[in-house]
């Protein structure tokens, strides 16, 4: 182009050639040429489109010369919630401005408080920490003592309130003082300040004899329907006192009990009866509620209604902190009062969440309910799930001895309605093969195999969920996996192609090849050229003469057009246009891909693509909303954030917990933060589980390990930002996905945008390291 203006100036004439210059117009359209932008113009002045490396002469008026439209005002940003808890602010091209982490919550919860104090009172001993902008205060408290929640203006004035002010003795009284944890129903106030108090209900044991196996077999399965509110142990009984052919013995009969009740359980031909533990149940919980008020610092007693599961009074006593909790249960645990029949009394210090659910929620979930409360039950840790119906709702108080247990508890309860995530190492995975009819046949076949497991596919989120019980959900999560690992294991084959030959397989090929071979195994990447395969050599021996074919077409030769706009990923005639605010124009099918692609590249902000990709616009939010689905866009806000945190490795970090996906941020030694979806107590400085009182620990041999493991690995440290990276599988063209470096992965020589990487992995190494060119 610039041999073009050489040759213009040469043709002056006159006298003083140096100081005479021809005067150049600007041309008719004030367009920039697009075969300029190729590289392919040689008209120079006398193209009738603007180049941009030319100086057109403009009349000397002003008024004539054109004014460039004045830029469109900036797009606001946009607030969304991720993942139940974590708050980001969002600009154009889903570029992240902002996160909120689950654990930033302004809010603090005083607890213990008396009904006697005035909001003036509660404003005063906030003030030295901070800016209170709203108090809340039950209007007509039901007890003597309060909940109080207070807002402050940011969650670190909150977090230096609860610090100081948990278990301070402050209007005459203890108070407790602490952060809500966020839940998928909104914040919730774990109490650490309960009991779990159990003792035998009122009963007594008979003996049936039985004249036959059958008979007594017969009894047993009688004794599954609860008698009077009763839950009735029956088993066969080997020794004395021996009653008839076969003795059967029953545990937990109502204190009550007598020969007409015996009848139910296939009518024993003769019984013999132990006396009962103790006759009045609300002689022991006066006797209970006593003891513990003795004990000082009792605010509530709540002792669950029949039937009694295991023979077993449950009761809840909360006291008004967990000083107080704890000591009153190591003071009561172990007792043989006289008023419970001097059966043990087992009390235990315990930390409860309590969630209300619908009528209608309940009678769905109540078989997977029922089942966690037997898995907790079975896996100890104190772990209880108590089932409580209210008059308009259902009560379902979890309650576990320490966080980790409560939190798996929390995590279970949650996937019950919410279902759980198909994950690997913390990272959804997906594969297109589920969302189509072959994949949606093996789901029902895998469903048919534990009948009590629900599979949910969301081919828009790219996602699998599993209902059922955690036994269940971890067989068929097995089974999924490994057919995942089937998948995956296919031989992988890339294909680059050059020009408009990958644009022109798309409309002429794709869509036969995809419903010959699965669309899952066919990937078209429009911005880097490349078509990927996976499986055999019937699919890369199809997907090779269609690319023949398009090389031979006038389709892929076709030049540029004048008058005709083009759109920047297809190179053709736009169609169901979508003129972005930078002024390029779109095919709303291939602007719709070009989002969703970033499902899987992870490459923000997302710029526009116009001027052969040199327009530096990020796509505005507006665009992508009005064309994408409410779940499309939330998948790709997901992808962001997940980019974003990975680019910010020293700053934010995800909940140490396998699978779970909530975010904290760094902190200084001697903080401690509880992640709102697991409820484990992290340490926000060295990023390992809370250890309070503690130092942090040498963190040495977590690396050596990883460099071990690293050495034995295909791993390398990224030339941009020293993060270590793993190449999976591909080319040798890496993109690390913390600073969006294009890397050779034989030598690391880094480019910038890419440009000359696939020349210099030819020139250099002799190939891209995988597949064939064309």
């Amino acid at each position: 182009m610039s041999t073009t203006a050489t040759s213009a100036s040469q043709l002056s004439t006159g006298p003083n050639p140096s100081h005479t210059r021809i005067k150049h117009p600007p041309p008719p359209f004030p367009e920039v040429c697009r075969r300029w932008l190729r590289d392919q113009c040689t008209l120079g002045y006398n193209c009738r489109w603007v180049h941009r490396d030319l100086d057109y002469d403009f009349p000397d008026s002003s008024t004539s010369r054109p004014r460039p439209a004045p830029p469109p005002p900036p797009e606001p940003h946009l607030s969304i919630m991720v993942h139940d808890h974590t708050r980001v602010r969002l600009g154009s091209g889903f570029e992240i401005h902002e996160v909120t982490t689950s654990v930033e919550t302004p809010w603090l919860v005083l607890s213990n408080v008396p009904v006697r104090v005035k909001p003036n009172a509660i404003s005063q001993l906030l003030a030295p920490f901070g800016s209170v902008v709203d108090l809340k205060i039950p209007p007509t408290p039901a007890k003597d003592v309060m909940t109080v929640k207070a807002r402050f203006s940011t969650h670190a004035e909150a977090l230096r309130a609860s610090t100081a002010l948990d278990g301070s003795a402050v209007f005459k009284t203890t108070i407790s003082a602490r952060i809500p944890v966020n839940s998928r129903s909104g914040m919730v106030d774990i109490q650490d300040s309960t009991v779990r108090i159990q003792w035998e209900a009122p009963s007594k044991v008979a003996y049936g004899g039985y004249p036959s196996p059958e008979r007594a077999q017969e009894a047993i399965a009688a004794a599954r329907t609860p008698c009077e509110d009763y839950y009735v142990h029956a088993s066969i009984h080997v020794g004395l006192p021996s009653i008839g052919a076969v003795t059967v013995k029953f545990a937990n009969l109502p204190p009550t009990a007598d020969e007409k009740c015996m009848e139910r359980f296939a009518r024993p031909e003769d019984i013999m009866w132990e006396r009962p533990n103790y006759l009045v149940l609300s002689l022991a919980v006066d006797g209970v509620k006593r003891t513990l008020h003795s004990l000082g610092n009792l605010r509530e007693l709540d002792v669950l209604p029949p039937p009694y599961l295991n023979g077993l009074v449950r009761a809840w006593a909360t006291f008004s902190s967990s000083a107080a909790a704890r000591s009153a249960a190591a003071s009561i645990h172990g007792r043989k009062p006289i008023w419970t029949g001097k059966t043990r009394i087992f009390a235990r210090y315990v930390q409860t969440l309590a969630y209300h659910i619908s009528l209608e929620a309940y009678e769905k979930d109540a078989p997977l309910i029922n089942a966690l409360r037997e898995a907790a039950f079975r896996n100890g840790c104190g772990m209880t799930v108590a089932v409580r119906r209210l008059p308009m709702s259902m009560l379902i108080r979890l309650s576990a001895e320490g966080n980790k247990a409560l939190g798996w508890l929390k995590a279970e309860f949650e996937k019950m309605s919410q279902g759980e995530i198909l994950r690997r190492d913390g990272v959804a995975i997906w594969d297109s093969f589920f969302g189509r009819p072959n994949g949606a046949e093996y789901l029902r076949t895998v469903s048919a195999e534990e009948p009590g497991v629900r599979i949910e596919v969301n081919s828009v989120q790219r996602l699998l969920r599993l209902f059922g019980t955690p036994r269940q959900r971890a067989a068929v999560g097995t089974i999924l996996l490994q057919k995942m690992d089937e998948l995956k294991a296919r031989r992988v084959r890339v294909i680059r192609v050059h020009g408009r030959v990958v644009s022109a397989f798309i409309p002429a090929h794709l869509t036969r090849l995809c419903d010959k071979f699965g669309a899952e195994n066919i990937h078209v990447d429009i911005w880097e050229r490349t078509i990927t395969l996976r499986g055999d050599d019937a699919l890369y021996e199809a997907a090779v003469e269609a690319i023949h074919q398009i090389q031979q077409s006038s389709l892929a030769r076709l030049t540029y057009r004048p008058n005709i706009i083009e759109c920047p990923v297809c190179f053709n005639q736009v169609v169901s246009r979508i003129t972005l605010r930078c002024g390029h124009t779109w095919c709303r099918a291939c602007l719709t891909q070009y989002f969703l692609a970033a499902i899987d590249n992870r490459r923000f902000p997302l710029k526009c693509l116009g001027d052969e990709a040199k327009c530096t616009e990020c796509i505005p939010l507006s665009a992508a909303r009005g064309i994408l689905q409410p779940a499309q866009f939330n998948s790709i806000v997901d992808a962001a954030l997940s980019s974003y945190v990975h680019a910010h490795a020293k700053e934010l970090h995800y909940c140490p917990s396998p699978d779970c996906l909530q975010i904290y941020r760094t902190g200084p030694k001697g903080t401690v933060v509880q992640c709102p979806a697991c409820l484990l107590r992290i340490c926000p400085h060295c990023h390992a589980e809370a250890h309070d009182g503690f130092d942090c620990a040498d963190r040495d041999g977590g690396d050596r390990l990883f460099k071990e493991w690293a050495a034995s690995h295909d791993v390398k440290n990224c030339p941009g930002c020293a993060i270590p990276i793993e190449r999976d599988e591909g080319c040798h063209h890496v993109t690390c996905i913390h600073c969006q470096t294009h890397i050779c992965w034989v030598c690391l020589q880094t480019f910038p945008k890419g440009e000359g990487i696939y020349k210099h992995m030819r020139t250099v190494h002799g190939g891209i390291g995988l597949g064939q060119e064309y």
